[in-house]
């Protein structure tokens, strides 16, 4: 998949092509360039994405982010980058955001684990989905589908679909007891991962997220993958696999006011 780099005030940022062309959207994929996304305590910091709220023309308190915990809780935000009117997301613990709220970026903060960001052009509507290993097998990319059905009316015909860089079945390896798991959860989980010997598996998320995408209706054209191992890419990208603590990545989108 072809992507496009560009400059932030801190760092570089990495989007897809065919999203550049959707005048009603903006979205980004962060890099570790300049140390973009860096901690070294691992804890979140109320600055951490100000450069890049600072580049989408938005104040840092209209990027918003949620308290990850690898489950398949999803939050709808409002326009005032709130849900239910009153309550921070950022005190909430989920794994996705929709919103149809303009002038608000919804992003999800990985460093091996799937991003995904959804797009619907007809309400608008868009969602920002963390997708590590539990999550996809607990179907969270399906659920937000659904979801952004019931909230928003959004059909997965005309929906678009951004994947962002995550650790490849070359570099991730599991265990039995989560094969168990991905086997109960996909039918075709002999597509998804090829065995390493002595109950050791390379796991592909990305295809199984990509195939859960279809499966809900999504056209494969389109649904667009950057494709790249943050593992491999460590020049590029943070690892947690590879690199143990470490910082974040953001993958965000923004329906344009």
């Amino acid at each position: 998949m072809k992507t496009d780099i560009h400059g932030l005030r801190n760092g570089e940022y990495l989007t897809i092509p065919a999203l550049n062309n959707v005048k009603g959207i903006v979205h980004a994929f962060t890099t570790r360039k300049n140390n973009l996304g860096a901690r070294n305590t691992g804890i979140k910091l109320s600055g951490d994405w100000n450069v890049v709220a600072d580049t989408f023309g938005i104040n840092p308190d209209r990027l918003i982010s949620v308290n990850q915990v690898h489950g398949e809780n999803i939050v709808q935000i409002d326009d005032q980058g709130l849900i239910d009117g009153s309550i921070n997301p950022r005190t909430v613990e989920a794994d996705a955001m929709i919103t149809n709220a303009s002038g608000i970026a919804i992003g999800i903060e990985t460093a091996d684990c799937v991003p995904v960001l959804l797009y619907d052009p007809g309400i608008p509507a868009v969602a920002a989905i963390h997708a590590g290993w539990r999550s996809t097998v607990k179907k969270i990319v399906d659920k937000t589908v659904v979801r952004m059905g019931v909230e928003f009316g959004s059909r997965p015909q005309r929906m678009v679909a951004a994947i962002g860089s995550a650790i490849g079945p070359e570099c991730y390896e599991v265990d039995e007891p989560v094969m168990v798991q991905v086997r109960e959860a996909f039918s075709y989980w002999q597509e998804i991962v090829f065995s390493r010997g002595k109950d050791r598996w390379g796991l592909d998320l990305v295809k199984a997220n990509t195939r859960e995408l279809m499966k809900m209706g999504l056209p494969e054209q389109n649904i667009h993958v950057l494709g790249l191992c943050t593992s491999c890419h460590r020049d590029l990208f943070y690892s947690f696999r590879a690199e143990g603590r470490t910082g974040r990545m953001l993958s965000v989108i923004m329906i344009r006011p």
